[in-house]
């Protein structure tokens, strides 16, 4: 219809009209473009929200389980800098605790905290990552990524030539296992130490300041960092969300 009237103005000349009809034409396209562009712009948001309201709940649940895992590495940490005090004669103490002892045969064991957010994961294979309009997010996403890329390779680094202090030093440390029927299948094992042995032998000293300074290198550059860029990345969602915690909300 726009454009018969368009020609019938063309042939009387009617010039005013045609470019009135032109006028129309063009804010016609343009208010269509415009009306899918915001319609395209609702449907990104929307789906941008679903992805954040699914990765808060994702971070919630990952923070609570690492903030378990940190309580007991720090507790190791903390038990194996006691035994360094003791064994060094730095205190009064002569005699090692069943956990001390513990801490020194478990010393060399080291296990990787999942960083896994599985929405994370989807937003960067399919290359929806870019799309994220939540710059705060955004930032908080990458200092995470790559605080756990460098806690992996901590991890890496530590485990190399690390000692197993029971199985190189048996006659200072006896393993044995016990019955305990809090745990599954009813035993466990536990540790023996000869704390005045364990003075005298300076290669095993050696060995186990080693171990010691190599757990607390675990602790502080791979455990505890990727967990508070964690608490960021979730600081970032409750403030794009809106989200505010109570106090027993938050307590893991």
């Amino acid at each position: 219809m726009i454009l018969r009237r368009v020609i019938t103005h063309f042939r009387n000349q009617e010039w005013t009209a045609i470019f009135l009809d032109f006028l129309i034409v063009v804010f016609g396209v343009f208010m269509g473009f415009q009306v899918q562009e915001w319609a395209t712009a609702r449907g990104l948001r929307a789906s941008e929200n679903i992805y954040l309201n699914r990765l808060h709940s994702e971070v919630v649940q990952l923070y609570q389980d690492r903030f378990r895992y940190i309580s007991d590495v720090q507790r190791n940490q903390s038990a194996l800098s006691g035994v360094v005090e003791i064994l060094q004669n730095q205190t009064d103490r002569e005699t090692l605790t069943d956990g001390e002892c513990a801490s020194i045969a478990e010393s060399h064991i080291y296990s990787n905290p999942t960083a896994d957010l599985p929405t994370i994961s989807e937003l960067l294979s399919t290359g929806r990552f870019d799309a994220l309009q939540a710059k705060g997010v955004r930032s908080a996403i990458t200092a995470f990524n790559q605080t756990a890329l460098r806690g992996g390779d901590v991890i890496d680094a530590v485990n190399r030539n690390i000692a197993t202090l029971a199985r190189e030093f048996p006659e200072l440390i006896q393993l044995k296992t016990v019955r305990d029927e809090t745990n599954q299948p009813g035993i466990r094992t536990a540790a023996l130490c000869d704390a005045a042995a364990m003075k005298e032998n300076q290669q095993f000293m050696n060995t186990f300041i080693d171990n010691r300074d190599r757990y607390a290198h675990y602790a502080t550059f791979a455990v505890e960092p990727v967990t508070e860029k964690l608490a960021m990345l979730h600081d970032a969602l409750d403030q794009e969300l809106g989200i505010v915690h109570d106090e027993a909300e938050e307590a893991p």
